[in-house]
């Protein structure tokens, strides 16, 4: 599969079609996660900052999931998007750069225009990629992922 940040609205619908199971390096996020409150910044921060203080990976802005039985998250559906006015690639880099610290280089948001399941609305993938230093949310916590989640770090936590 190419690169999170060339994707099209056919990847993330394949994405879906096959089942990919959200895992360390992929997150699927509903499109209301991007919504303009003080605890949806947090909750972006805090889910960015896990991943480059992990492996890196993608957040997937724009999907619905569902958790089977044993807890594992499928994609289940685009959910219908964000209006790119109201919610901009601008407004969502200004999120991330403001409020994690220090600043991730090399972050990448890709919108993806919804031609076929919602025209005129977009989804977002957030491409992260793995630092070599801890990166802290806007809640003065360090985040790291595990499995499907992203948890605070112990103090004898290191990134590596």
């Amino acid at each position: 599969m190419k690169p999170s940040n060339e994707w099209d609205e056919n990847d993330v619908l394949q994405l879906i079609e096959s089942l990919v199971e959200e895992n360390i390096q992929l997150d699927y996020k509903a499109s209301a996660s991007l919504q303009k409150t003080d605890e949806k910044k947090k909750e972006i921060s805090k889910d960015v900052s896990a991943f480059a203080n992990s492996v890196g990976g993608t957040i997937v802005y724009g999907v619905a999931q569902y958790a089977d039985a044993n807890r594992r998250r499928f994609p289940e559906r685009i959910d219908g998007g964000c209006d790119p006015v109201e919610i901009s690639k601008e407004w969502l880099e200004q999120v991330i750069n403001s409020r994690i610290q220090p600043r991730i280089e090399g972050i990448r948001i890709h919108p993806i225009q919804l031609e076929r399941t919602a025209p005129g609305k977009v989804i977002y993938t957030v491409s992260i990629p793995e630092s070599f230093t801890a990166h802290q949310a806007s809640d003065h916590r360090y985040y790291r992922r595990y499995n499907f989640e992203s948890v605070p770090m112990e103090d004898y936590a290191r990134c590596d």
